[in-house]
């Protein structure tokens, strides 16, 4: 989640702390990537994250100004191998979908306004 400044694009700190809780949630043996970021979002991300490359206990991490659908077919992901986090699902995530039916869990829009987080999963 980036400020609406189209000129700097930079990550507020708050926002930093929930990518590095994401990145601990996730675990070394896994990867997290952020996708779609302004250059100077991405460089900023992977200023810190390289140099605190040290900890193990965080995933991996990417960060990138591709957008997910193109990271997606970079890596050769199908749709129906991506678990779509949608704050309206019907069902909510289990410990069971890690059963390895997904090759990928997309977190889209989590941190934005609920409106957006809405308008972007529809999308």
């Amino acid at each position: 989640m980036e400020q609406d400044d189209y000129v700097t694009k930079t990550v507020p700190p708050w926002v930093l702390l929930e990518y590095q809780h994401m990145r601990t949630l996730a675990g070394p043996d896994n990867i997290v990537r952020f996708t779609h970021l302004s250059s100077t979002s991405r460089d900023a991300l992977q200023a810190l994250w390289t140099a605190g490359q040290n900890d193990r206990s965080l995933s991996g991490v990417q960060v990138t100004n591709v957008p997910v659908l193109d990271l997606m077919k970079a890596h050769q992901i199908p749709l129906d191998k991506v678990c779509l986090l949608d704050p309206k699902a019907p069902e909510a995530l289990k410990p069971e979908d890690g059963d390895g039916r997904f090759e990928w869990f997309l977190f889209g829009g989590i941190l934005g306004e609920a409106l957006e987080i809405a308008i972007r999963t529809l999308n």
